[in-house]
């Protein structure tokens, strides 16, 4: 996300370049041409926060940008490699919920299941050249308080989903952990 310093600086320095092309065609510059240059600031910071927050997502302006609208609630499925170890056998799949929030620049995915809940540290999305799109990231995971110390801890994982449909309904990957397990997740986007 722009700032107003960042943007300030951008704008001065657009500024110093149409000033000193003005200047090379001998036009005579006065400080009369620097009067708008706080409204600029404010139109063009509005503007940027705007399409940030949401204009990104609306159409046309959605169709050149290279990044879907993931936003809203998403139906899980994990299945885990994890083999329980007082039945010594794998685990059922399991069954939660996910809440994407997004912004042009930024995301978060909050997975919530009966016994944890896990967000992203670190995330990625891609567009491939193909128009396929992928997300991969690093999150953590915690499971609930009654749960630590008996059958699981706080653990750290990194995932690499791939995003089906137009507009996106579908998300399917696997994720790894530091406890050396691993899993697939489905993600369905509940209507």
């Amino acid at each position: 996300m722009f700032s107003r310093f960042s943007v300030s600086s951008i704008i001065v320095l657009i500024a110093v370049i149409w000033g000193v092309s003005l200047w090379v065609l001998g036009v005579e510059l006065t400080w009369e041409h620097a009067k708008p240059f706080s409204i600029t600031v404010s139109v063009v910071t509005l503007m940027l926060t705007a399409f940030e927050r949401f204009l990104w997502r609306i159409p046309p302006v959605s169709w050149f940008c290279p990044v879907p609208n993931l936003s809203g609630t998403w139906t899980v499925v994990l299945q885990s490699s994890y083999y329980d170890p007082v039945t010594q056998s794998k685990v059922d799949p399991v069954t939660g919920s996910a809440i994407i929030r997004q912004t042009f620049s930024s995301l978060s995915i909050r997975i919530s299941t009966g016994s944890q809940s896990s967000f992203l540290i670190a995330q990625n999305i891609i567009k491939h050249g193909d128009g396929a799109v992928e997300i991969i990231g690093v999150y953590q995971s915690d499971p609930d308080i009654h749960l630590r110390g008996k059958s699981s801890e706080i653990h750290y994982g990194a995932f690499r989903y791939s995003v089906a449909g137009t507009p996106p309904n579908e998300i399917r990957g696997a994720y790894w952990t530091d406890r050396n397990t691993n899993g697939s997740i489905h993600m369905a986007r509940e209507t």
